[in-house]
């Protein structure tokens, strides 16, 4: 069952990615997606902003959904969300309301709160907002059989909070400050920056590195390696996540 709802969880991750698409279309006029949507693609938590940032989730399906919302660490060896999180550890954010209802075809306005604890003043934190929408429950006819099955959904999206000092827009500068080293059957991405950098296309030579692998962030003022094959030789390509969710242009470096 766990399987099951993780890849339910998948595959409304994955019509977040959709939306990247949809919008860069959107001249074209593409079809609004179904079901449960957001129009961005992570969240950025500025220390000025002392409300709380705001998070809208859209409902386009015809009927309503029941949504719990909460924050969940990142698994720092897949850079997933961290499944064996048993919600006991205490996380410094907190979502309003923690439990609504979201109407068909309407809009859920989610707040999310720094709640005081003691974040690091020097450079970026990342977490994730995880919500699990319900759908409501279906009377089945009285000659349908009873005994149905109800699936939940689960959406994760990354919360980056950025203390004071630090820039509101800063990706797409700083990616040119990334460096590069082979060890042995490694790739070691060292990262100067006091951000979380995460890579939409990371290449070396003529091989591109699996979106599996680029995952793992590259820590503020630290590191993440990522594995090569023996034929992975030449000039470093890469390109970076920005703050909405776009690639940042190209940059290179040969390591």
């Amino acid at each position: 069952m766990n399987r099951l709802l993780h890849q339910c969880g998948v595959a409304l991750t994955l019509c977040l990615a959709m939306l990247h698409f949809n919008m860069a279309g959107a001249q074209s006029g593409p079809a609004q997606p179904k079901g449960i949507s957001f129009y961005v693609l992570r969240v950025i938590y500025p220390a000025s902003a002392r409300k709380g940032v705001i998070l809208t989730a859209y409902n386009n399906a015809a009927e309503p959904y029941l949504v719990q919302s909460w924050i969940r660490p990142v698994d720092p060896l897949t850079g997933n969300v961290d499944l064996v999180d048993t919600g006991t550890r205490k996380m410094p954010f907190i979502v309003t309301p923690p439990l609504a209802r979201l109407e068909a075809k309407g809009q859920l306005t989610l707040r999310i709160r720094h709640n005081g604890e003691p974040l690091p003043g020097d450079r970026e934190s990342v977490f994730f907002i995880s919500m699990k929408a319900i759908p409501a429950s279906q009377q089945p006819a009285p000659q349908e059989k009873t005994g149905q099955m109800m699936l939940t959904i689960v959406s994760s999206m990354k919360v980056f909070y950025r203390p004071e000092g630090l820039a509101k827009r800063a990706v797409a500068d700083v990616a040119n400050q990334l460096r590069f080293r082979r060890e042995g059957d490694r790739l070691v991405a060292a990262n100067p920056t006091p951000y979380w950098l995460t890579f939409s296309r990371l290449r070396v030579g003529d091989v591109v590195l699996p979106k599996a692998q680029l995952r793992l962030m590259v820590p503020p003022k630290g590191q993440q390696s990522y594995r090569l094959p023996k034929q992975a030789v030449g000039t470093v390509i890469w390109q970076l996540i920005d703050e909405d969710g776009w690639d940042t242009p190209p940059e290179q470096q040969l390591p």
